[in-house]
């Protein structure tokens, strides 16, 4: 009966342990997480975290074109970019990590506004 105990203790002390590295190795595997702030004028903060071995980050047009491209090597990624530049229309921040491709679309457009205001 001792024998049965021990043996049932081990068991489950072996199953414990084994559960708990396969939980460290699945957080591990966490989602990259691709964020876009913008700043004053056309300056975005592009951060990104989780990324693994080899990550690119691009900034592509509506069609498809890269227009500025990176490579990650750092499990984390954070760049300030002035895109004064790039004439009106649709573009994307792009963040591929492994097999996963994250995009935060966003669009450049010039307004103008009207101001009626006292003549003195």
């Amino acid at each position: 009966m001792k024998k049965l105990v021990l043996t049932a203790l081990m068991f489950a002390a072996v199953c414990t342990s084994t559960f708990a590295h396969d939980d460290l190795y699945f957080n591990n595997l966490a989602a990259s997480d691709l964020k876009v702030k913008t700043l004053n004028g056309l300056k975005f903060r592009v951060t990104a975290t989780n990324l693994l071995d080899q990550s690119v980050i691009a900034i592509k047009d509506k069609q498809g074109n890269t227009l500025y491209k990176e490579s990650v090597a750092q499990f984390a990624f954070a760049k300030v970019f002035n895109l004064t530049s790039l004439p009106d229309g649709e573009y994307s921040f792009e963040l591929s990590t492994g097999d996963q491709v994250y995009k935060e679309p966003f669009k450049i457009s010039t307004e103008v506004t009207r101001v009626a205001s006292p003549k003195k």
